[in-house]
């Protein structure tokens, strides 16, 4: 009979053995807490969310969440928290993820607001995520940079109170306990704050939630089976779209189309030349995109929503028409063009001291965990002309003159400049030399300024 029976049959529980049966009966009680609110709050959760200027539900105010605590006394702890705590104050809900650059940028800026307004504004970080996750992340960030946010963490209540396909994702509930707003991350400025805790909510622009699996812009109602052609290009930034690229395929697998959004022209063109090129049979990077216009920085920076859609007998054209339709109705006009550059071109040099593994021998493990060393491991060889070619000293189009077409396993510093990679190349009897070589580039002009009579 072990101590814990014997303490049984005397009727005597040792205190340590008691404490640990109350801990979990405690934790036990907290969980079926927390899911009867959450069913609860989840019945009196509209179908479709909460619209801007709708009340939030009772039972949404009163539902408890598992969070990771930024609030004194419970600060860097997991516990549970309602947003009944903060009614009164403008909450400000910023849904995250851990993956998402944009949304841990703000956390800085979120910091400094959260302390200059802590009396009439809480921000609570909502994630949806993994538990452990998110909960190392934010407490890594506490260490790091003494952000101690409350933090909703495991959610899925207010994720479908507050639906939404793209983050960050930011719902302003006003002191009022009403929907003041739902923005992107682009609202977020300390007037429009202020604004929004004086319950003033006029000011902002709200997200739309589109779905890009739909032709942009287009109505929900619209029968899109029968589409035939269509093309569309916007100018400025739309919130609720992700940056990227998506494209249209018919049930038989044939490509359809392709849609841009919230996307610069430099990267339009360099996708568009890539396709081209490569059904050429030759390799294009952005090294081989010139501008030539008068505005670099908006060719580089404004941001475009462009989408081409063509019946399914015209696929093989789809991107000669797409660069056609560009040059007719986008301000620039690009072409193709063979010229004569400066390159680096990438050839055989001397002996090779050590070998390149093919994908079936040794791995190379010489140079791992050198800061600024290129190490590739099981690659096919182009692949070390890409991370050459997009070297940071590098502005030159890499040509590949090896006529080696294995896989590879490399080890190079890249820390300097051409000698240094050199010298990284050397052992595997490689080298980058200067030279003008003829390869075919990407002129992009501005629009010229045509007028025409019109009509009578």
């Amino acid at each position: 009979m072990n101590r814990t029976t014997l303490a049984m049959v005397l009727g005597k529980i040792c205190p340590s053995y008691y404490l640990r049966l109350l801990k979990i009966f405690l934790h036990f009680l907290l969980f079926m807490a927390l899911t009867a609110n959450r069913a609860a709050a989840q019945g009196a959760r509209p179908a479709s969310g909460i619209a801007v200027g709708g009340a939030v539900p009772e039972a949404i105010w009163q539902s408890s969440h598992f969070a990771f605590s930024g609030d004194k006394p419970d600060e860097g702890k997991n516990t549970s928290v309602t947003l009944n705590r903060y009614r009164g104050k403008l909450i400000l809900l910023d849904f995250w993820a851990t993956y998402c650059v944009p949304c841990i940028t703000s956390f800085p800026k979120m910091q400094v607001l959260q302390q200059k307004y802590q009396n009439d504004l809480q921000i609570i970080l909502v994630n949806n995520e993994p538990l452990a996750r998110a909960t190392a992340f934010l407490q890594k960030r506490k260490d790091e940079h003494n952000e101690a946010f409350t933090a909703i963490v495991a959610d899925t209540l207010l994720n479908n109170t507050f639906p939404h396909r793209t983050i960050p994702h930011y719902v302003w509930i006003g002191k009022d306990g009403k929907v003041l707003a739902i923005t992107g991350e682009e609202e977020l400025e300390e007037l429009k704050l202020l604004q929004a805790m004086a319950g003033v909510g006029n000011s902002f622009v709200n997200k739309k939630n589109i779905d890009p699996a739909l032709p942009l812009f287009s109505s929900a109602d619209f029968p899109t089976k029968g589409l035939q052609k269509y093309s569309l290009l916007t100018k400025g930034r739309v919130s609720g779209l992700a940056s990227g690229t998506q494209l249209r395929k018919a049930k038989s697998g044939l490509l359809l189309g392709r849609a841009f959004t919230n996307t610069n022209f430099f990267s339009l063109y360099s996708s568009i030349g890539r396709v081209l090129q490569r059904a050429a049979g030759q390799r294009f990077s952005d090294q081989q995109l010139r501008y030539t216009g008068a505005d670099s920085a908006g060719f580089l920076r404004d941001s475009y929503n462009y989408e081409f859609v063509v019946p399914e007998r015209l696929s093989a054209r789809l991107y000669p028409m797409m660069l056609a339709d560009l040059n007719t109705y986008s301000p620039y006009v690009g072409t193709l063009k063979t010229e004569k550059i400066d390159c680096l071109v990438l050839e055989r040099y001397g002996t090779a001291r050590t070998a390149m593994n093919n994908g079936g021998g040794r791995i190379l493990d010489q140079g791992t965990g050198r800061q600024g060393a290129l190490n590739l491991k099981n690659v096919p060889f182009v692949a070390l002309v890409d991370h050459i070619e997009n070297l940071g000293w590098n502005r030159l189009p890499v040509i590949n003159k090896t006529g080696i077409s294995q896989r590879l396993s490399i080890s190079i510093p890249l820390t300097g400049n051409l000698q240094e990679v050199n010298a990284g190349l050397l052992p595997y009897g490689l080298r980058l030399r200067p030279a003008k070589q003829k390869i075919t580039m990407m002129l992009i002009s501005d629009q010229p300024n045509q007028t025409t009579k019109p009509l009578k």
